[in-house]
């Protein structure tokens, strides 16, 4: 028995009508490097640190000296859910590791070539959902509550050259990793009885994946940036337990998700020792994500196509020297539009969005010494979207720090 089945039959418990049928690899950008998300992730025709492995590998290029690169991430998500007038609220806070590598320069007579390993945290699963109140579908009390905690990294090989004085090209090969955690709980109460109902499960992630990037330097500061990331193969093993009041069941199974094509488009203007301002864009056809075999019957590859939409990022933001103080200040704004439009199962209600993802950010950066460049940036964002009789608020939080020591 597969978890999508469980799931099923415990959020039909839980709003007594819909099963809860959406892919969690779907989606899921939290952005990485404190330099680039205090611009707001506009930094596809910028990509002048180790994270270039991640945004426009050909980036890289520009890099003249080693550089070791390290930083943290402080994730916060607060939930607040009406379910059918009655209100939850809780929130989790999460410490991971951001993008760890290095940049390695090749001396060379003309040109560039320059290459990088590392690993990148590229999509983040944390995310809270809760009940507590009478179903107006069931006339039960209900009260309960759902935690997801993972994510999926890439361990990276990277490389780029320039192959004329305006342009450079590079590649990352990727090894794909990652697990979800997932805990879900509700007590159903009616008159005297009750019901408990307990799953959990760990789903663990491998696969592998091509990104390849280009990047044109034009007269005036200007720069244009590409950047395309082949579909990746996830294999999905799980590991699940569930309980119903006094009955325990577990074992566990795999299957393959597949995710489509990623395409990433920027410009950039710098003008030296003053400013660099940059727009880009990310998009995903997320109605091509495909399953080798539905983890549930009743869910076919066509929900996708009718049950999901393309998606594009939209990333602004820039940075400017401070006049006395040798340091960067650096402001930006992104929007990540929700991909899934429901409804749950046939018949169901559709997902309404009544906010989209919307963040703003701002980052600040100092040079020591010319060697050790420090940054911190900070993400602040917010969305709400209304299922039937159950609404839900969240309020988002990043803190980035990194840091780059060049030599």
């Amino acid at each position: 028995m597969r978890k999508a089945w469980f799931t099923v039959v415990l959020v039909s418990i839980w709003v007594g009508e819909a099963s809860p049928w959406e892919e969690i690899t779907v989606d899921r950008f939290s952005g990485l490097g404190a330099r680039a998300m205090g611009m707001g992730g506009a930094y596809v025709a910028v990509a002048e640190d180790f994270t270039a492995t991640y945004w426009n590998p050909a980036g890289l290029a520009q890099i003249r000296r080693f550089e070791l690169y390290g930083g943290l991430c402080q994730r916060k998500d607060a939930a607040a859910v009406s379910f059918y007038g009655s209100s939850w609220y809780d929130s989790l806070t999460r410490t991971t590791s951001d993008p760890l590598g290095m940049v390695l320069p090749v001396p060379t007579y003309r040109g560039s070539l320059v290459f990088s390993v590392g690993y990148l945290p590229v999509k983040v699963f944390d995310n809270l959902f809760g009940i507590k109140g009478v179903s107006r579908e069931t006339g039960k009390y209900k009260e309960g509550k759902a935690e997801d905690e993972g994510g999926l990294g890439v361990y990276t090989v990277a490389g780029a050259i320039d192959i004329s004085p305006s342009t450079s090209l590079g590649a990352t090969l990727e090894i794909w990793r990652g697990s979800n955690t997932f805990s879900q709980k509700l007590l159903t109460e009616q008159d005297t009885s009750g019901t408990y109902y307990r799953l959990d499960f760990e789903d663990r992630y491998s696969s592998f994946g091509v990104k390849v990037g280009a990047l044109f330097r034009m007269v005036g500061g200007f720069r244009a940036g590409l950047a395309v990331s082949s579909p990746v193969h996830l294999k999905v093993e799980e590991y699940w337990e569930e309980a119903r009041d006094d009955t325990l069941d577990s074992g566990n199974f795999s299957y393959r998700v597949y995710l489509p094509w990623t395409i990433d488009g920027g410009i950039s203007w710098t003008a030296p020792g003053l400013a660099t301002v940059g727009v880009g864009l990310s998009y995903s056809d997320w109605t091509q994500t495909r399953y080798d075999e539905p983890p549930v019957e009743g869910i076919t590859n066509e929900d996708f196509r009718r049950r999901y939409k393309a998606a594009t990022l939209l990333h602004v933001g820039g940075e400017v020297l401070l006049p006395v103080v040798p340091a960067r200040v650096r402001v930006g704004y992104y929007r990540d539009p929700l991909p899934f439009l429901g409804p749950r199962e046939e018949g169901g209600p559709k997902v309404k969005v009544k906010d989209q993802r919307d963040y703003w950010t701002f980052g600040v950066g100092v040079l020591i010494d010319k060697v050790l460049s420090l940054d911190l940036a900070y993400v602040r964002g917010k969305f709400a979207q209304e299922e039937g009789g159950i609404t839900e608020e969240h309020k988002l939080t990043r803190m980035f720090l990194s840091a780059a020591y060049r030599f």
